[in-house]
């Protein structure tokens, strides 16, 4: 074939379909974490003490989804902010909270039964807006950004 592909693959179509797993020299990215040592994976992990969340009193695994708690900033379960949010808000029977980003929910209201067409009500501010976060500052560095 002149088209140029390595080994004769197809250009189209069923792209990476019936591959067996990984070339001859290559690991996958599984294998690859098995051959680092225990040490080496823990040591990321024990470095950071465990972070609480300041509404339910449980560990927050995934700090990456947590938001800033309205008591101080400290970190706190998505699904724990969305909850509070909730509480205090009167909904009609087609209203929901939603999370609409940048540290902000609201009380949005569905126009059709599929759920893809809404307009928000009222926002509810969760965090200060620019406000920037200690431990928000270590994921990102950890993550080199």
């Amino acid at each position: 074939m002149a088209d140029g592909n390595k080994d004769s693959r197809r250009r189209f179509g069923r792209r990476g379909r019936g591959r067996g797993g990984p070339r001859e020299g290559e690991k996958s990215s599984e294998k690859a974490r098995a051959d680092e040592a225990p040490e080496e994976r823990k040591t990321v992990l024990a470095d950071q003490p465990p972070v609480i969340c300041s509404i339910c009193a449980k560990q927050i695994f995934d700090l990456s989804s947590a938001l800033a708690g309205r008591d101080g900033g400290l970190p706190v379960h998505f699904d724990c902010a969305l909850a509070q949010a909730a509480e205090g808000e009167p909904l009609e029977p087609s209203e929901r909270v939603a999370y609409v980003g940048r540290g902000a929910f609201a009380v949005v209201e569905y126009r059709d039964k599929s759920m893809t067409a809404f307009t928000i009500k009222r926002r509810i501010q969760w965090e200060k807006e620019g406000e920037k976060y200690d431990w928000r500052k270590s994921i990102q560095h950890r993550m080199g950004l």
